[in-house]
């Protein structure tokens, strides 16, 4: 009688997962048993064709991500130094399914897999161990939903000091690639989307369909892709040329520049401003940090630079975003 519970259970985690792949959402995977069945094979089949279907569409060029896919925060933390969870967004609650009370104030590493919990306690001894005020690091983790499946996700962890009250925190970014909403739910995700931003976006997706796509090896897709990475973790300094950073990572100018543009939908310097502010978005509404800090924090090289570019993407200013974000908080 308990084989058959853990079976229905196992049954209705793999139909749970196949609705999120018929809604277009590639996150998630199913968690593996020691079990050696017909189930467990069909989990692990299940486990290797998302996979397969995910890379296909996202790094072989099957998918436009100006016009099917975009980048997505799917959850964002912020910690204390002792893994504790101070606050969060609620989408993570969609991601994860657990409530606020499950998740506030209880360890970081509670949601992970054990896998991870190894990985993210050795990244929080180091963070542990550095004095600099302000540091970054890339890591992929695993984090177990209230449904038992699997969600796995690159996450950006960044500790810096909060000058506001002089304490350490660490606030932890997961950003994915899934299948684009409509321009009112991109509206509400971001508060506003400019006019002027949106006649650019469809410009650039027609001048997209025009170009001619490059024919990108494994070998350029990762070193393009590490190259993506050198760029998330180092927001706070001035980028090399794009010379410098192709032969940096053993690829030429031509590859990177129009092999990025053809993986990320941007260029390489469009994505780290983007990126930037997008980072910058998130510190202004989650902490209590002064602009001109996230100004020098997101690699800008002064407040004035920063608070123009955060108004030509977002259409306000970081300070209306604060304002608003604490009006959303009451």
């Amino acid at each position: 009688m308990l084989d058959d519970d853990i079976n229905k259970e196992r049954i209705k985690q793999i139909h749970t997962m196949l609705l999120e792949f018929a809604s277009g959402n590639f996150a998630y995977k199913l968690e593996r048993s020691n079990l050696d069945d017909d189930i467990e094979a069909l989990t692990a089949l299940i486990n290797m064709t998302f996979e397969e279907i995910k890379s296909s569409f996202l790094h072989q060029g099957y998918a436009n991500l100006n016009e099917t896919y975009k980048h997505l925060v799917q959850m964002f933390f912020v910690l204390d130094m002792e893994d504790t969870i101070i606050t969060f967004n609620s989408r993570i609650k969609q991601m994860l399914f657990f409530n606020d009370n499950e998740l506030h104030e209880n360890p970081f590493s509670t949601f992970l897999t054990q896998d991870s919990k190894l990985a993210w306690n050795g990244l929080m001894s180091k963070l542990a161990h550095i004095d600099m005020d302000a540091h970054e690091e890339f890591i992929i983790l695993s984090f177990k939903t209230k449904q038992n499946l699997i969600l796995t996700t690159n996450c950006l962890v960044s500790k810096f000091i909060d000058k506001t009250n002089q304490s350490k925190r660490i606030v932890i970014t997961s950003v994915e690639i899934i299948k684009n909403s409509t321009a009112r739910d991109i509206a509400l995700r971001n508060f506003v989307t400019s006019r002027k931003e949106a006649s650019k976006a469809i410009k650039q997706a027609n001048n997209s369909k025009k170009s001619k796509q490059l024919n990108l090896s494994f070998s350029d897709i990762r070193k393009i892709r590490e190259v993506h990475d050198h760029i998330v973790n180092n927001l706070d300094k001035q980028l090399s040329s794009l010379v410098e950073l192709a032969h940096t990572f053993g690829t030429n100018e031509f590859k990177l520049k129009y092999g990025f543009k053809q993986l990320y939908g941007q260029t390489v310097f469009r994505f780290l401003i983007d990126e930037r502010l997008r980072k910058a978005s998130l510190l202004i509404q989650h902490t209590d940090t002064s602009i001109k800090e996230i100004a020098h924090i997101t690699g800008f090289i002064s407040a004035p630079h920063f608070s123009k570019a955060f108004k030509e993407k977002y259409g306000f200013t970081p300070r209306d975003l604060r304002k608003r974000s604490k009006d959303y908080d009451i």
